[in-house]
């Protein structure tokens, strides 16, 4: 009975031999992977690292077509669906396709990490590399990134709320107020990090400590300490949540959805709702818990009177640089993007005093001209344009405006009269969110055809082909010298024999 089955398994393995002759057959990798699937990796690590940092889905699968253009015989198919990356290559009808699936986690933003494997991609495109040479670039850059100090980006995340509470008010106080307050959140935030805390729970830890700091001041106001006396609460915790505010990415999520990435856009949008959530939850639960502790503090939803206009574009100016400072932008960068910052926010209110428009086209218009000048100067500033733009449009995003709008919700329920300026509100935040993502994709599509044309034009100026020709000239006289040096050092055998 033994043998019988033997026998049997044996003609079975004969047949499924016989049917699958003359079919490839599978490929195995060993040690050695084949330059194709390197190449794949080297596409899949370099979106991942970009991805994870908020570049847009696009511009992703843009870079990654240019890596595997490069070194693949066969054309990719690159597909985001919010945070999962996938590459497939269809590699004939007789062999299997192969596919890369990749989760992408999120990190911390570095605009000068991005900017070194963009243009380690720029130059893979234009075939200044190997296929080993780039992976070496690669595994360099991020094996030893260029960071600032952690104390740098501390500051830096600070100077975005002395930037924004700058646009209320001038009064020094308020502003060395919230910008300790800055410090501290920083270094909350951080240690949630650490421990793996949810993003949700960590904007609703954050949003509880602001309420409770500014209910503690109000307190020891009322004790006597002066210089806390007339401190308006709901200014410090709107100070304070601008620092959560500003790492929502509203326009990259409305960008994506503009650019037909519909999966990645809806997931990013339900994270900036649920991180806005957050705030709000944090924002009650600070004030419950500061009531049960015997401290009163009253936060209105109602939206604040703002400063000058001088002092709002000086404030502008403070916030974009203080991001751009803490999202670790080249030096020379973070100087533009405040200056940008600054002049987007005169643009958008020259077009309400001029034009006669609302503040929707307005600011559309205004994030046009950031995102113009970002992709014009962006390598001349060495800098993605995505950092500059990110920083420059923060004076216009409307952060403040859909925490306005979700106080009130909450604060107005159905069947209020009030109910609906709530809703009127939130449309207005979602509408203007909108307005910048498309001006700013409109500027940056306008800019970057105008950038390549003036790197052209640079490049072969008769200026340019004098200077190359001169330096060509100079690299061969300097080799004719070095040959002519060595052919002297060198022994006589003549002389010798």
């Amino acid at each position: 009975m033994a043998w019988w089955h033997l026998h049997k398994r044996k003609d079975t393995a004969k047949t499924i031999d016989s049917r699958n002759a003359g079919l490839p057959e599978i490929e195995k990798l060993g040690e050695n992977l084949t330059p194709n699937l390197r190449a794949l990796r080297l596409a899949m690590t370099a979106s991942d690292v970009l991805l994870s940092m908020g570049v847009s889905a696009n511009s992703v699968v843009s870079r990654a077509l240019d890596i595997t253009e490069t070194y693949c015989q066969r054309p990719v198919h690159i597909d985001i669906a919010a945070n999962l990356l996938m590459l497939s290559q269809l590699r004939g009808i007789e062999r299997e396709p192969l596919t890369l699936i990749r989760p992408v986690p999120l990190r911390d933003v570095n605009y000068m990490t991005i900017q070194s494997v963009q243009m380690l991609i720029h130059d893979i495109h234009k075939g200044k590399y190997t296929l080993d040479a780039a992976e070496v670039e690669l595994d360099r850059i991020l094996k030893h990134p260029r960071t600032y100090p952690w104390w740098l980006i501390m500051i830096g995340n600070a100077g975005i709320i002395a930037g924004v509470t700058f646009m209320y008010t001038s009064s020094w106080e308020i502003i060395l107020t919230t910008f300790v307050i800055g410090l501290l959140v920083d270094r909350l935030l951080v240690v949630l990090a650490k421990r793996a805390t949810p993003p949700f729970f960590r904007q609703i830890i954050a949003a509880t400590f602001i309420t409770l700091a500014a209910a503690i001041l109000t307190m020891l106001a009322s004790h006597g300490v002066q210089f806390f006396a007339g401190m308006n609460p709901t200014l410090l915790v709107v100070g304070g949540i601008m620092m959560l505010v500003a790492g929502l990415a509203i326009v990259g999520a409305i960008q994506d959805a503009i650019e037909e990435y519909f999966v990645t856009a809806n997931a990013r949008i339900t994270k900036v709702i649920l991180q806005t959530i957050g705030i709000v939850i944090g924002i009650l639960l600070g004030i419950y818990t500061a009531r049960k502790l015997g401290i009163g503090i009253d936060v209105s939803p109602d939206p604040l009177s703002l400063n000058g206009l001088h002092f709002q574009i000086i404030g502008a100016v403070i916030a974009s640089a203080a991001y751009a400072l803490g999202t670790q932008t080249h030096i020379r960068a973070i100087i533009w993007a405040g200056a940008i910052g600054g002049g987007a926010l005169a643009i958008m209110y020259s077009s309400l005093h001029y034009l006669g428009i609302s503040v929707v086209p307005a600011s559309g218009i205004a994030a046009a001209f950031v995102g113009f000048i970002a992709a014009l100067m962006s390598r001349f500033w060495r800098t993605p344009s995505v950092g500059i733009t990110a920083a420059a449009i923060l004076p216009l995003v409307p952060g403040l405006m859909l925490y306005t709008g979700l106080m009130q919700l909450t604060n107005y329920p159905p069947g209020d009269p009030l109910f609906n300026r709530a809703i009127g509100t939130l449309f207005t935040a979602a509408t203007t969110g909108l307005a910048i993502a498309a001006g700013a994709s409109f500027g940056s599509m306008i800019g970057r055809p105008l950038h390549q044309k003036i790197a052209y034009d640079r490049n072969f100026s008769p200026v340019m082909n004098l200077m190359r020709r001169q330096l060509t000239i100079k690299h061969k006289s300097g080799l004719a010298n070095l040959a002519l040096r060595l052919q002297r050092s060198r022994p006589n055998r003549d002389d010798e024999s």
